[in-house]
Order: structure tokens, then sequence, then C-alpha cells
């Protein structure tokens, strides 16, 4: 179970970024790096060029430990999600169906690698949103998941764009875990360690659920009621462990989050930012929100795959025993 993660998540440490850290087996983010080195190597260089984008690369400091062993990556199979971003970026700036996103975009976002990683690295800081920015990224983050047939990390939705989204989304289940909403990337690994067994179940009961059939569905919910089941109990079981100071670390903090599992096109952002756009501007012929524009990014049918995304809530108090219960799905 591999989940796409927003770099603007993994600087901020909310909880998508914290729940996919200890749930996925692997988590892959957009690094923001050199063109011609799209490594942390690359970027390691690039930062003692580039104050900001140097204060961006500190505040990533915390995850090293999680790229060591493996945990976290920029890239699969040697494919990853900044090609589809510069991509994207070319094509929200020429291509004549996104018209409407035009004044909002960045026209030359990636015409100097320095100015690229200077406006991104303050961005992230920020935690944004410059859509010119943030719409290509997410949308690469999308397509490379898609592509990749992997889930993406999201927040619950709060922008009109965002909201917008949800109108293209499918859901398919929902389940409330106990994750760490706040820890160092050393006690994350702890917990990887301590809960492997549950996680192991509850990763693969989540990825048959996502791709069950109509026909199929009765048994995966069960097998994913199970496997919520035992990892709560296993988490209980351990929070001494999970939780137990150090002078070190920052402090432990622990809590419920819901985990919603949707499925969308992997143009959905694309589409979204289109409505939220009209909707903001009340033109006289906005486009309804909900309704599938006719915007393929690509030529191929792989674009227009679905994506299932797991919009992660933190819940604001804990829910009865167990801690983790399926709470729903279609």
């Amino acid at each position: 179970m591999r989940i796409a993660l927003s770099p603007y998540h993994l600087t901020s440490r909310e909880p998508p970024a914290m729940a996919a850290l200890l749930l996925a087996h692997q988590v892959v983010t957009l690094l923001p790096a050199p063109f011609d080195a799209p490594d942390s190597a690359g970027a390691q260089r690039a930062a003692r060029r580039s104050p900001r984008y140097s204060d961006f690369m500190k505040s990533w400091a915390w995850s090293v430990p999680l790229w060591q062993r493996g945990v976290l990556v920029s890239q699969l199979q040697g494919d990853d999600a900044a090609h589809d971003m510069r991509e994207l970026a070319q094509r929200l700036t020429s291509d004549e169906r996104f018209l409407p996103l035009r004044p909002l975009m960045k026209h030359q976002l990636f015409d100097s690698e320095h100015d690229y990683l200077d406006a991104i690295g303050a961005d992230l800081l920020k935690g944004g949103p410059d859509p010119g920015i943030t719409v290509p990224l997410a949308a690469a983050l999308d397509r490379f998941a898609a592509r990749h047939q992997i889930f993406v990390a999201r927040a619950a939705p709060t922008s009109v764009a965002q909201k917008a989204e949800s109108k293209l989304a499918r859901n398919v289940f929902a389940i409330a875990v106990p994750v760490l909403l706040q820890a160092s990337a050393d006690r994350l690994l702890f917990a990887r360690d301590l809960l492997e067994p549950e996680l192991l179940a509850l990763r693969h009961a989540i990825s048959a659920i996502a791709h069950a059939s109509a026909h199929e569905m009765q048994d995966a919910s069960e097998s994913l009621s199970l496997a919520v089941a035992a990892y709560a109990q296993a988490f209980d079981r351990e929070e001494a462990q999970l939780t137990e100071p150090d002078d070190d670390e920052v402090r432990v903090i622990i809590g419920p989050a819901v985990l919603s599992a949707v499925a969308m096109p992997s143009d959905a952002v694309l589409r979204s930012s289109l409505d939220a756009v009209a909707l903001m501007a009340r033109s006289k012929r906005p486009t309804t929100l909900g309704q599938p524009a006719s915007l393929p990014v690509r030529s191929d049918e792989g674009d227009h795959a679905p994506v299932v995304s797991l919009i992660v809530r933190a819940m604001g108090a804990p829910p009865t025993s167990p801690r983790s219960r399926l709470v729903g799905w279609e």
C-alpha cells in the first residue's frame, strides 16, 4: 500500500502526512529539486544557492530518518511527479481549455531553475496557497498516483475548489483509526516496527476493499473491519510505549483520525479549479459544479483512470472503544 503525499502536508506535518507515514508501506512525495538532478543530492546542492529553498529544506530535516529507511521516497521505478508538474504547468498556460485559470498561473515558473526552486520553497514554507503552484502540483500528484495505481492523501476540503472537487468523488469506504498526530520521524519508525503485523493486515485490507468489485464488497468490508479492530487493539496495548516521553523528541500526541476513501477522476483538480473560478466569477456560462468537464490532460486513456484518495480528518474527541471502527462505505 503506497500513498502519494503533497509536500505541503509533509512540510506542515498535518494529519494526512502523519497518518500516511504511519499506515502506508511507502509514501511518495514530490521533491522540489533541480531539473537535471531530481534527488536529495541535487536538492542539497540547490539549497546552497537559494536561501529560501535552503529554509524549505531545513523544514524537512525532521523527516530524514524516513527517507533513509525508504519509507519516504520521491520516485517509483525511476518515475516522479515533478515531470508531471512541469508538463501540466505548461499546459495550463497554453491550452485554451484552461483559459479561465491562466490569470492565476505562473507563466514562467519553470523558465529558471533558481526561480522555480525559490518560488516553490517559499510557498511551501508559508503553507500556500498560490494556485500557480498548488494547482499543477496537486494535479501532478493525482496523475502520478493514477499511473502507478496508488492512493493519494488529502486533507478535508475547505476551499471552494476542494469542495467542487468533492462533487466528482464517489465514496468507497471510511474508517476511524488511532494515529500519531504529532511525533518525530524516529517515533513513527518505532511505531511502524512495533505494530508491523497489524499494519500489514490493515494495508492489505484497505487495498483489497479499494479495488473490490460489487460482489466482493461484503467480504472485503468484513475483512477490513477485522483488520481495523486488530490494529486498534494493538495500538491500545502498546500505547504506553508509543507515547513514552523522550527529552530529545517532540511531544507525542495520539488521537483518532477518520480516513475516507473516495474515487475520483485523475484530472479532478483541474476540473474543480475551473468550476471554482467559474463560480467565483459568476460567469454567464459557468461550468456546472460536479459535472465532468471534457478536460483530458493527456491524450492517452490512462489519464481518465480513477484515483483513490484517502481524505484524512483528525477527530476532535476519541470515539468509544474500540478506538478503530468501520464507519461506512458504498
